[in-house]
């Protein structure tokens, strides 16, 4: 039996009690066995996707029988295929909102308020219906922070630029957007690239 576990394995990704459970059924049939998961998978694909069986096998294979790299891959493709092309959006715009996500990643979400285009990037975020949220977090963020550091200036003590992070840690509009944003970068920056191939 373990020979057959690591045949059928071999060929489909197919989980260890699955793997047994499928085997057991099917009298140690190990093609049955294979072609059976790979029907599971593709039925789940396209219940996942709203694709049809013929491009959820198609990109099953292709991905080499990967579950998520192929829904992954089919959503991409069926949101290639069927994108609007939104009214102002640019590709210029994009890749600033790409540079500000960088900032985010690599400084820190208080830092990209200083981005010295974030009113680029609030602007286009809020061009996207799913990013009109997140625009709106960063805008209050950014009011919020030049609100409490108006008048600040480097010169001026440690204790004042320690006094005012504090007084920015814990405004609600900035604590918001800073326990929100940051944890989203990786979906921002697909959501943001989707747009980016297709203008």
């Amino acid at each position: 039996m373990t020979g057959k576990i690591k045949e059928l394995r071999n060929i489909v990704p197919v989980p260890m009690g699955e793997a047994m459970q499928l085997l057991k059924v099917n009298n140690g049939d190990v093609a049955l066995c294979a072609a059976l998961f790979k029907a599971k998978s593709i039925s789940e694909i396209c219940e996942l996707t709203g694709c049809d069986s013929k491009m959820a096998a198609a990109y099953y294979e292709t991905e080499k029988f990967d579950f998520n790299r192929t829904v992954s891959s089919i959503r991409d493709a069926l949101y290639d295929e069927n994108y609007k092309v939104i009214e102002g959006l640019t590709k210029e715009n994009l890749r600033i909102v790409l540079q500000w996500l960088g900032v985010v990643e690599s400084d820190d979400f208080a830092v990209s308020l200083d981005f010295q285009q974030i009113g680029t990037v609030v602007e286009t975020l809020s061009l996207v219906p799913t990013l009109k949220d997140i625009a709106s977090l960063v805008d209050k963020a950014k009011i919020a922070k030049r609100s409490i550091f108006e008048g600040y200036t480097d010169d001026m003590p440690l204790e004042e630029f320690v006094r005012r992070h504090s007084r920015l840690d814990d405004n609600p509009d900035f604590q918001k957007a800073y326990s929100t944003i940051p944890l989203k970068v990786i979906v921002l920056k697909e959501e943001v690239l989707r747009h980016l191939r297709n203008l």
